[in-house]
């Protein structure tokens, strides 16, 4: 970048050039006008060019107003009307009735002196003022341009724009030292500011001061906080908003800026003695604000009465965990030693697990049993969604009995997820302790219908635990679950489609409604949970949406967990094996790291088949073991251990092994007495051996399919019926067979999902222009179903599987796209189809 050269004072605004062109075209006609404008924004420069163009035709300028023996017929150029007594500006005012008489003026937008007000209306009433203010951006460019004679880089403007806020008075000095880099043009700034603020008195240096904290703070606040007369508060008030240095337009860093300035300048006891002082008129007046408290808290100000106003206002916050977060930490900056178990609740709940489970490990020590108590719970929360169920429990077991229903609540998730049914038994007593508050009873019935959920019959249970999600709950403590999640979780254990997704859809639905986005804690389970949902019932690319709305996350261990089965499940349904072995190696790499819990079953059951596929099943051998030995423990509930059986049963399918399906199979025939769902994948497990031993009964196969799709199992139901066309030689029992698996797809109705607006951060995809139409509207809809799965590699017989047609029909199929492609080979048909269907871009 060059030097810059020298400021020209003919660099105006267009406003402002305008005027003083008006001026130049009849210096001897009589004008009126008014500059007004804040601090800095170059009202002196206007009237020195009105002068100088005044003073170029020979007239007479006077700067201040008219007395008796001044020339007739003298110009008024006077600056910085808004000093003058009150006696003047009366003056000026009917000067300015005189048709003759030329008067320019310039001052600060008071709304509050009776004299200039007048003046200002008087000249407004013959021609619009010129207002000036912040430049823009586009103008900060023109101007660098300008200076250094060559176009600036955009984020030397954005730069000059935080730092100066567009400020005609900070913008010369830091034009000066562009070329030095970011540091130098915001501490030029900084200097220039803090020269500026020093000419200021001290009434409005301190209104100055107060009002830069918030917004929101008006006359008679300033008058309580720094002891005014409510008439110079009134008056300090309005100089400090026409100064233009408090403009709510400004970057929140300049207005940072302002206040550290305007302390620098006041000193480090006088600017704590105003902010204690205006503290204390809003406590006594019950206003104090959350942003001011804030801003006070992060200045340094210890005071107890602040630490006590923002802990009572992060417990207004709880739908709001991040701003929760936020006034938890400032209390404890300003001093607070008591909301550490609130503040590690937000952290945890924000997503910040690391420093809450510091803040929960250093309480695990308190003398207060209560303060213990919530340590535990978050401890082992975090414990839980990091992976490590086993630490979980060890924690509950540390802690003894739970002091009330919430603790008892999360040490029955704990055990329950790490397979001690003695703990999980032990807990229930703590479910009856305490009044019954609504809190309690959400949390008595997580308790009662997890156990529930070990020896009572699935309905029973799940009407039980469903009944946590209707009572109210303390959204502001952190738990291992949610009750959303667990009904789910139960229900897709259950074979209850509908139920889970309606309870999870929900729970994602209000997540967003109530602006819990900041609740990460929670809101990717629910997704993930929603996800899986929808792709056990064949809804793969909407199961895709879900998992694709938390990728990119800094996601935990559990989340990650299910994240990359889910993935791994969508890439095996939909015939994608190099995707299948990458999700799934992935979810291993998780899967190390985490202990083996009986809430992960269905991510562990998905990664065993998709490991007989791949064989790679002596890798999951380990955790498999211990899986099932969570199960033992627990008495082999028939509601948590039926999924990884089915699974089990696929996993020997894959693996052409029927001494590993056959003890899954019993398994499932056991259980059949005891769950309809238990029956339906018994009954489709030894009906899929059968038509893999080449034995297709049309009405079996049907029976089987639909128990499994009214159970939730769409995608398996589909594939069993896909299977049997393939492992038939009767063309008739084929067709019935891939009609069957289209009807069984096209029954699934459409999910309907909930709306995920686009976050701040990540702005808007700008709409796509119209281009010509794409060659590949050409094909049919099934011919390029057809050709999508082509372009994949996949033989006839796998496109008709997934396509539920015929190995045949899918040869017609090819060759009628070669046709209409016009193709001479088959190698120059696939190389037209990757161009025709390349994504737009």
């Amino acid at each position: 970048m060059t030097s810059p050269a020298p400021h020209r004072p003919t660099d105006l605004p267009p406003a402002a050039r305008d005027a003083v062109a008006a001026v130049d075209r009849d210096p001897r006609a009589a004008v009126k006008l008014l500059v007004t404008g804040g601090i800095g924004t170059g009202k002196s420069t206007v009237l020195a060019a009105v002068r100088a163009t005044l003073r170029r035709d020979g007239r007479a300028v006077l700067s201040r107003p008219p007395r008796p023996d001044d020339a007739d017929g003298s110009a008024v150029v006077v600056d910085d009307a808004d000093l003058l007594d009150d006696a003047h500006l009366e003056q000026l005012t009917d000067l300015v009735a005189d048709p003759a008489a030329t008067v320019v003026i310039s001052a600060q937008p008071l709304a509050h002196h009776r004299a200039l007000r007048g003046l200002i209306v008087a000249l407004q009433r013959e021609n619009p003022a010129v207002t000036l203010g912040p430049i823009l951006p586009v103008e900060v460019g023109r101007i660098a341009a300008a200076t250094f004679g060559e176009a600036p880089a955009p984020d030397l403007v954005r730069l000059l724009m935080a730092a100066t806020a567009g400020l005609p008075f900070l913008l010369r000095p830091t034009l000066s030292v562009a070329g030095d880099g970011a540091q130098a043009v915001r501490q030029a700034a900084r200097n220039a500011l803090i020269e500026r603020l020093r000419r200021l008195d001290e009434p409005l240096l301190d209104t100055l001061l107060v009002s830069s904290l918030t917004s929101g703070l008006g006359p008679d606040d300033v008058a309580a906080g720094l002891r005014m007369t409510p008439e110079a508060a009134l008056a300090a008030v309005d100089q400090a908003r026409a100064s233009g240095l408090l403009e709510p337009s400004h970057p929140a860093g300049f207005l940072r800026e302002v206040h550290d300035g305007i302390a620098s300048i006041v000193g480090a006891s006088r600017h704590h003695d105003l902010e204690v002082s205006l503290l204390a008129s809003q406590l006594e007046s019950s206003t104090l604000t959350a942003d001011l408290a804030l801003r006070l808290a992060e200045h340094g100000l210890r005071d107890e009465r602040l630490a006590a106003a923002l802990t009572e206002l992060a417990g207004r916050s709880t739908a709001q965990p991040a701003r929760a977060a936020r006034l938890y930490r400032a209390a404890a900056d300003a001093g607070s030693s008591a909301p550490s178990a609130q503040l590690a609740d937000a952290l945890a709940l924000t997503g910040d697990c690391a420093t809450a489970a510091r803040l929960a490990d250093g309480m695990l020590t308190a003398a207060d049993p209560a303060q213990r108590a919530a340590a535990v719970r978050i401890a082992a929360s975090i414990a839980l969604h990091d992976g490590s169920a086993a630490q979980a429990r060890d924690l509950f077991a540390w802690l003894g009995q739970a002091p009330d229903a919430v603790v008892g609540a999360a040490a029955t998730i704990a055990a329950l997820a790490a397979g001690d049914v003695a703990a999980t038994r032990a807990n229930r007593q703590t479910a009856d302790a305490g009044p019954p508050t609504s809190t309690a009873r959400a949390a008595r019935a997580v308790t009662e219908g997890l156990l529930m959920t070990l020896d009572q019959p699935y309905p029973v249970a799940l009407a039980r635990l469903s009944q946590a999600i209707g009572a109210e709950q303390d959204r502001s403590v952190v738990t291992p679950d949610t009750p959303a999640a667990l009904v789910t979780l139960a229900a897709l254990h259950g074979g209850d489609p509908v139920r889970a997704r309606s309870v999870i859809g929900r729970a994602v639905r209000e997540g967003g409604r109530a602006g819990a986005a900041d609740a990460i804690f929670v809101t990717h389970r629910h997704r993930l949970l929603l996800g899986w949902a929808l792709m056990q019932d064949g809804h793969l690319p909407a199961a895709g949406a879900a998992v694709a709305a938390v990728a990119g996350q800094q996601l935990h261990r559990r989340d990650a967990l299910w994240a990359s089965a889910l993935q791994t499940a969508i890439a095996r349904r939909g015939g994608d094996t190099g995707a299948m072995q990458q999700h799934w190696y992935s979810a291993m790499e998780v899967l190390a790291e985490c202990s083996t819990e009986v809430f992960a079953l269905l991510p562990l059951g998905e990664l065993w088949v998709a490991a007989a596929r791949m064989r790679q099943v002596d890798r999951l051998s380990h955790t498999l073991d211990e899986a099932f030995g969570l199960l033992r423990e627990l008495g082999d509930p028939v509601l948590w251990s039926v999924p990884l059986h089915w699974a089990g049963v696929h996993a020997g399918i894959l693996a052409n092994s029927p001494d590993d399906v056959a003890p899954h199979g019993q398994a499932l025939t056991a259980a059949a007495a005891h769950s309809p769902f238990a029956k339906a994948l018994a009954t489709a497990g030894r009906t899929w051996l059968r038509v893999l031993a080449g034995h297709v009964d049309v009405d079996e196969v049907a029976t089987a399919a639909r128990m499994l799709a009214q159970f939730g199992h769409t995608s398996d139901a589909t594939r069993l019926a896909g299977q049997a066309a393939l492992q038939t030689a009767d063309p008739r029992v084929s067709q019935a067979m891939l009609q069957l698996a289209r009807d069984l797809k096209q029954a699934v109705s459409a999910p309907e999902l909930p709306e995920d607006p686009v976050p701040a951060e990540r702005p808007a995809a700008p709409a796509q222009r119209p281009g010509p139409a794409r060659p590949a509207t050409q094909l049919s809809e099934r011919e390029r179903e057809v050709a999508e799965l082509l372009l994949q590699g996949l033989p006839y017989r796998d496109i008709g599987a997934q396509l539920f047609i015929s190995a045949k029909t899918v040869e017609h199929h090819v060759a009628r796209i070669r046709r209409r492609l016009g193709a001479e080979s088959r190698s120059e048909m696939l190389s037209m189809l990757r161009v025709m269907l390349a994504p737009a871009p």
